[in-house]
């Protein structure tokens, strides 16, 4: 992993400056699955690449302009030069996989007509020198309905998570089918709404509102979902109507932490 670029002690090779050209936004963006707690995107289209990733349960580590990568220049008659390329992401997966991506807007593809020669290029020698796959996305790919809106769904629910619903989730997962939705879980788990709790200087309750318009249930599925536990339906925006698919190791991973 610390040779494609992954390492816990990854520096990215290039840094984003606090101004950046053709109106892009340079941005903070918290994460899980980098070598720090926050990485630098040089653009909000680069932020919503790596909330792609985070939500991926595929995605084991994520890395922020990972590695330099030399390649060739040909014209009509054959090699004449290298250049240097740095990609602004990395992702390495579950089946250690290492995977290259750069992010650029649609409308500044226009006036890159040599992108597509590029992208050739560097496809070609990640995957002979690496066995590496290299990609470039934008916003066609990134914004994709309903699977954007369903990413942010999950990424705002799993963020924080409570375990002590969570584990009541898994319970109640464990007396259902395989195949079931997120009415039929919550309904199930039958958990506790939250409640905002206010105490007296003797330590007496002075005020006690439940929340019910926090769903715990709803939540400890986002969360499950992002690690990858369990299925999701992302054919349409996640409702209580969405289908919920057990994978089969959940059962086994229930009776472990019981043991």
């Amino acid at each position: 992993m610390k040779f494609f670029g992954f390492g816990d002690d990854h520096v990215p090779l290039k840094k984003v400056a606090k101004r950046q050209k053709n109106r892009k936004i340079p941005v903070n963006v918290p994460l899980r699955k980098g070598a720090r707690k926050s990485m630098r995107a040089h653009s909000t289209l680069m932020r919503d690449a790596i909330i792609h990733f985070e939500c991926n349960p595929e995605v084991v580590r994520i890395s922020d302009f990972p590695m330099r990568l030399e390649y060739e220049v040909e014209d009509r008659y054959g090699v004449i030069g290298t250049l240097d390329h740095v990609p602004d992401l990395g992702i390495w997966s579950r089946q250690q996989q290492a995977s290259y991506f750069d992010i650029v807007p649609v409308a500044e593809q226009r006036d890159m007509p040599w992108l597509e020669s590029r992208t050739n290029r560097l496809k070609r020698t990640f995957w002979e020198d690496y066995r590496a796959t290299y990609r470039v996305l934008d916003e066609t790919e990134l914004h994709r309905q309903p699977r954007w809106k369903n990413y942010q769904t999950i990424r705002y629910h799993a963020w924080r998570p409570n375990m002590e619903a969570i584990m009541g989730v898994r319970r109640a997962m464990a007396s259902l089918p395989i195949v079931t939705d997120i009415a039929a879980i919550t309904l199930a788990a039958a958990l506790p709404n939250r409640a905002h709790v206010f105490f007296n200087d003797d330590g007496t309750i002075a005020q006690y509102r439940e929340l019910p318009e926090i769903k715990r249930a709803f939540s400890a599925v986002m969360w499950l979902a992002n690690e990858g536990e369990i299925t999701l339906d992302m054919s349409a925006v996640i409702s209580f109507a969405t289908k919920i698919t057990r994978k089969s190791s959940l059962l086994a991973n229930i009776e472990e932490r019981a043991n």
